[in-house]
């Protein structure tokens, strides 16, 4: 995988994991708070996804 995948895989890893710490420690005031901080995990998790389909494109797309 490229190097430049890889630190931004790692870069979202370690805030969507402040992010669930924060969740646990009681971070959220309130429901809506809760919501927002739920759908910012949310979102790492879908930009994960999407930089993990794009790796694996473009290692098929260097094979062919």
């Amino acid at each position: 995988m490229d190097q430049t995948l890889e630190l931004l895989l790692s870069q979202i890893a370690d805030r969507r994991n402040q992010a669930i710490l924060s969740l646990g420690d009681g971070a959220a005031k309130d429901y809506a708070s809760y919501q927002e901080m739920v759908g910012f995990i949310r979102g790492l998790s879908t930009m994960e996804a999407l930089i993990k389909d794009l790796a694996k494109r473009m290692e098929t797309y260097d094979d062919e």
